[in-house]
């Protein structure tokens, strides 16, 4: 899911969502949670009102977003509702060095660098 600065990532078969930033904030760069939304959760906020054209995230991007005041800050609101697709994850098996590659909606990979210090989105080729 898209947001005003930034990508919300959902990884079904790890039960991680990804947060990309994509704005001036130096560290860090994106972060990593545990999916902890379960279908007896409230899947929205309903005293959470966005602005004309924007959106709430739901179910476990809206858990992470309402529980962590720090991505939604950041983030700020969806402009766009999440699209499921199926994808490709790999990391790399350096510890100190330990990189993630996912595949992206488009086709282009994610690259989210160690540290959470860098992120890139490469084009396929």
């Amino acid at each position: 899911q898209h947001f005003e600065r930034g990508t919300m990532i959902w990884i079904e078969e790890m039960n991680r969502i990804y947060v990309v930033y994509a704005d001036d904030i130096h560290s860090p760069k994106w972060e990593s949670f545990i999916d902890e939304w379960d279908e007896s959760q409230p899947d929205r906020d309903p005293e959470l009102t966005p602005p004309d054209g924007l959106f709430q995230p739901v179910r476990g991007f809206g858990l992470v977003w309402r529980q962590n005041p720090r991505v939604r800050d950041r983030l700020g609101w969806a402009i766009d509702q999440e699209t499921g697709f199926e994808t490709i994850v790999q990391h790399t098996t350096l510890f100190k060095y330990n990189s993630t590659y996912i595949r992206a909606l488009d086709g282009d990979v994610w690259y989210l660098g160690p540290d959470q210090s860098t992120w890139e989105k490469i084009a396929a080729e």
